[in-house]
């Protein structure tokens, strides 16, 4: 089997920085294999970060300041490609491709007019890493008709199918997102969805019962120190995000600042306090999970394994209320099986790079809603040199043995 070096590079909508995963991939199409991964994190500057949230926020912005930010988040993933190749000690000149995403600063699936954004440039990636970078992922699963996400329902088929386990995944990123690999399934049986808001609300939250001077609520210590206040639960709950079946998209925009700040306010009528809230608003982002699975899997479906990535995997309040409804069956992070929960999503997108190289359709209409499976993902080519490895690298792949029938 063929062995090649890959980057993936991901920014969630926690806006806290850049995962990059290295990965040594073996195979092609549905038979990759991951052979190893080094991981980093490398967080975003106080200045960046703010820019970010200003040009992904519902309110206008200078047209100049969202260059300015495609530009320097280019610029950033780059650094963070050659920091992870630094790290394992591997010249970029070794490595096939990038998959870099770019950082999702509108997602609007529904509506008259379906769009997405993510900022990033991937000339910047390729220039300064004369690697070959695959970008922008999400427009044709968009274009096509699906909801853009969940992106990695091929790559968790790949990396999390089991022949005789029935497998739950659940991402606790920005937002809490849920993929369901039933035990032995074909493609077409995986199931994908957004479930709720999860750190891009709790951090919302810390950030604006802060004054700015905390971003995000470490372990949960200050969630676990107030209690649940049930009837701003139950109102928030009764969301009609929630109650939408799948495929679909959870928008940026619903739990991000404008919710905080009308939280901040409900409390005040509960006489809450600022770990009450905090509370409140974990026990929200469980329920709305738990709920979702409950609701949304298909009939009958069995929970063999319940795997958990993203950041929100070091959230103990979190992790012990979605514990709770899973009576027997405890929770796992997805490095138990061999996959890093800190770099899960980077991983991803680095899979997806090789898949679109491989001529592999990869995005799954059962989770995305979209028409038909297409191939996904723009290239820019790196150096001479590099390019010419992915021509014969691709010219070398015949589609029909590896293309999952959709």
């Amino acid at each position: 089997m063929t062995s090649r070096w890959l980057i993936g590079l991901a920014s969630g909508s926690s806006v806290d920085g850049v995962d990059a995963a290295l990965m040594e991939l073996e195979g092609a199409g549905l038979e990759l294999r991951v052979r190893q991964v080094q991981g980093l994190h490398q967080p975003y500057g106080p200045e960046l970060r703010a820019l970010i949230r200003r040009v992904s926020a519902s309110s206008p912005c200078e047209i100049r300041q969202v260059g300015i930010l495609h530009r320097l988040l280019g610029e950033t993933f780059a650094a963070a490609a050659r920091t992870v190749a630094d790290h394992a000690s591997l010249s970029l000149q070794r490595v096939q491709c990038i998959g870099c995403p770019g950082h999702t600063v509108w997602h609007e699936a529904e509506g008259r007019f379906p769009s997405t954004l993510g900022l990033g440039m991937a000339a910047v990636v390729a220039e300064r890493c004369g690697v070959t970078t695959v970008s922008d992922f999400r427009s044709r699963d968009v274009a096509a008709g699906g909801q853009g996400v969940p992106l990695a329902a091929l790559t968790d088929y790949i990396l999390f199918r089991h022949p005789q386990e029935n497998r739950l995944l659940i991402h606790l990123g920005g937002l809490a997102r849920i993929v369901f690999v039933p035990a032995g399934c074909r493609i077409q049986e995986v199931v994908g969805f957004e479930a709720s808001p999860c750190n891009v609300l709790l951090d919302a939250l810390m950030d604006r019962l802060t004054g700015g001077k905390s971003s995000f609520d470490p372990g949960g210590k200050h969630a676990v120190q107030g209690k649940c206040i049930d009837a701003l639960l139950q109102n928030w709950l009764n969301h009609p995000y929630l109650q939408r079946r799948p495929p679909k998209a959870l928008p940026r925009h619903l739990f991000g600042d404008d919710f905080a700040a009308a939280a901040v306010q409900q409390v005040r009528q509960y006489s809450g306090s600022l770990h009450d809230l905090l509370c409140t608003a974990t026990h929200f982002v469980a329920r709305g999970i738990t709920t979702a699975v409950r609701r949304f899997l298909p009939a009958g479906s069995r929970i063999d394994r319940i795997l958990l990535s993203g950041g929100g995997v070091r959230n103990g309040l979190l992790w012990r209320l979605l514990e709770q409804p899973f009576e027997g069956l405890p929770l796992q992070r997805t490095d138990e099986v061999g996959v890093p929960a800190d770099v899960r999503k980077a991983l991803s997108f680095g899979m997806l790079a090789a898949l679109t190289l491989d001529g592999v359709p990869a995005s799954v209409p059962s989770a995305t809603g979209a028409a038909g499976s297409r191939l996904l993902g723009s290239i820019t080519p790196g150096s001479s040199i590099n390019w010419a490895r992915c021509l014969a690298w691709m010219a070398s792949q015949t589609s029909p043995p590896f293309c999952p029938e959709i």
